[in-house]
């Protein structure tokens, strides 16, 4: 018999950091009532739906943790999230992860996702290597194993993200058809496709554009059966033990679509008893098959922008509603850089003092912020000579402020139509909080900050300009920490 045509289904979950930066808490978001906000609502609708999805069969009620048979990323801003507020969901995920690992030869359907979920081709090399290096080890905290892939936010790609990968060694990532130049596989196949540069390399799997956004956007999800038939005629178009790929929001399952949890366990449930097509994950395939054809990169790309990434810099005519300006995308990501410059000014200059080899305690810093473990503290500032109390805790505040700099740069301030929604609130308030931490060792630069924010006007007209809007925010927060 000939080897199966091979279906891996990829879920990016993942919300922004809707945490007060200093208390941790999020503000009630009235927009998802009858829940208190929009983390809550989501684990309802998906994240714990999709760990006990229900589908019949007859008379039989049918109950599937969705986990084990998808290829899926939580970005570790959500992650951290579940961890506290989600447990029972997060020990699905994680259950599903070891199950689905036992079933594909010890290899995992969790990869990681870099930290912050920015852009990287619109970050510094030193910050590429550092939102990599985070998302690695808050991977290597949370499912307790090196990931062998990574979630690029936004599919947001070129050949420094790649080279910052493969340093990293990150086997495999996952973009969309147009991103490059797939060679030597038919055209609907995953791939992966390998990508060189110097020595060094990384895979690259290819999702099914129009399959993709029929789950995304069509009504795929509406009948489980009806997408398994669609999935399985896709299949057999591709060759004998190639792959085919689906990559959406995982959010799709059960939020976005509301019975998508149910339908998507009941297409897994019928493509897995097909003969002739096997359902498994990237890393499972990629060890098993390599790359089955090249990739060439030639500038940068995402999946939800169609000029290259300028959604997240520029007034590139992606939006959601068409009568919006998005005059202020320019000078806001100008304002957010200006408070990542201030953070690494201010680390380049004390970060010596404390650590001998300060970029190289950069990249594994984010795990003093996110692992209570004293051992595993202690383990590091050995690991870097960081010797003595003082010395110990002001390292701590000056990752703290380089993780808050970071966050500012979260991509979903800029993905949608205005700065004065939740998303942009979010940068604003990282910002304030990165600021506030520098404040500790220089002079604030608030007030270069808001220089800037006073010329950035608003779509809405109650949200006025950015600095009112950023001033307000602080003052709020000021309120609630009382």
């Amino acid at each position: 018999m000939s080897e199966p045509r091979h279906i891996i289904i990829h879920g990016h979950f993942y919300q922004p950091p809707r945490e007060s930066p200093w208390t941790g808490l999020i503000a009630p978001e009235h927009g998802a009532a009858p829940f208190p906000n929009w983390n809550e609502r989501i684990l309802s609708e998906c994240y714990n739906a999709n760990a006990h999805a229900h589908t019949m069969e007859g008379r039989v009620v049918r109950i599937r943790n969705n986990y084990e048979s998808l290829n899926f990323n939580f970005g570790p801003t959500l992650a951290s999230w579940l961890e506290r507020h989600g447990k029972a969901a997060w020990r699905a995920i994680r259950r599903g992860d070891e199950a689905g690992a036992a079933r594909n030869n010890g290899h995992g359907p969790a990869i990681a996702q870099a930290y912050n979920h920015s852009i990287l081709p619109l970050l510094s090399d030193r910050d590429k290597a550092v939102q990599v290096a985070w998302g690695i080890e808050d991977f290597v905290h949370r499912f307790g194993r090196r990931p062998e892939g990574m979630w690029l936010p936004e599919c947001g790609v070129d050949g420094p993200t790649l080279a910052a990968l493969a340093d990293a060694e990150i086997a495999y990532t996952i973009l969309a058809p147009e991103q490059g130049r797939f060679e030597g596989a038919d055209e609907r196949e995953a791939g992966p496709f390998l990508w060189r540069e110097g020595g060094r390399g990384v895979a690259v799997f290819r999702f099914d554009r129009d399959l993709s956004r029929e789950v995304s956007f069509g009504d795929a999800l509406l009948d489980g059966a009806r997408l398994a038939d669609h999935i399985a005629q896709a299949a057999w178009r591709i060759p004998p033990g190639a792959a085919l790929m689906i990559a959406t929001d995982g959010e799709t399952f059960g939020h976005h679509k509301r019975t998508g949890a149910a339908e998507l366990a009941r297409a897994f449930d019928l493509l897995e008893r097909r003969d002739g097509l096997a359902v498994t994950n990237c890393a499972d395939y990629l060890a098993r098959h390599g790359a089955r054809g090249g990739f060439a990169i030639e500038g940068a790309s995402a999946w939800s922008c169609a000029h290259g990434v300028e959604r997240w810099r520029a007034e590139c005519g992606c939006r959601l509603e068409g009568y919006t300006s998005q005059h202020w995308r320019a000078p806001f990501r100008q304002a957010m850089e200006l408070v990542k410059r201030h953070a690494d000014f201010v680390y380049d200059r004390f970060a010596p003092e404390h650590a001998p080899d300060p970029a190289a305690a950069l990249l594994g810093a984010v795990r003093l912020l996110i692992d209570p473990n004293p051992a595993v503290h202690e383990a590091f500032f050995e690991r870097h000579r960081i010797a003595g109390e003082d010395r110990r805790e002001r390292f701590v505040r000056l990752a703290e402020m380089q993780r808050a700099a970071h966050a500012s740069l979260t991509s979903c301030a800029w993905f949608f139509d205005d700065f004065g929604g939740p998303e942009g609130r979010v940068a604003l308030r990282w910002a304030a909080r990165a600021l506030e931490l520098a404040a500790e060792f220089l002079p604030s630069a608030e007030s270069d900050l808001l220089e800037r924010l006073r010329e950035i006007q608003s779509n809405r007209r109650e949200v006025g300009d950015a600095a009112t809007l950023y001033l307000s925010l602080k003052t709020r927060e000021a309120r609630g920490r009382v």
